[in-house]
């Protein structure tokens, strides 16, 4: 009876061995396929929130045809004024100097030399 036995074991040696070259065969397809789909998806992200930016902008250039919505821009933004209006300015707050600063030295962000010099200068 040993010899069914072993021809049971040749057969099962020999299927295995055909499972395991195709499952090498199909792993590297497989693999790639995974991987394409991988970036496909994050394409289609990339682009709808490119879709996004360019209906954004479409928006903005509509905008651009509205003559009140470009005056209060130059108003806005250029600081321009109609004919006979006037504009006040107020100064900026005064911050006081560091300790850095009040000593003579550069701050940590530190600002040009320059600039403190000008600054001490134009000082009463």
């Amino acid at each position: 009876m040993p010899a069914p036995r072993v021809a049971l074991t040749t057969r099962a040696t020999l299927l295995a061995v055909v499972i395991c070259v195709l499952v090498l065969t199909l792993a590297y397809p497989l693999r790639l396929y995974l991987r394409q789909q991988s970036k496909l998806s994050q394409l289609v992200r990339a682009n709808a929130q490119a879709q996004t930016q360019v209906d954004q902008l479409r928006t903005t250039v509509g905008r651009y045809g509205d003559q009140a919505w470009v005056e209060d821009e130059a108003r806005r933004r250029l600081h321009y004024l109609k004919p006979g209006e006037q504009a006040y300015l107020m100064p900026a707050p005064a911050t006081p100097p560091s300790t850095d600063e009040a000593h003579g030295g550069a701050s940590a962000g530190g600002s040009a030399w320059y600039g403190r010099l000008w600054s001490q200068i134009s000082a009463p």
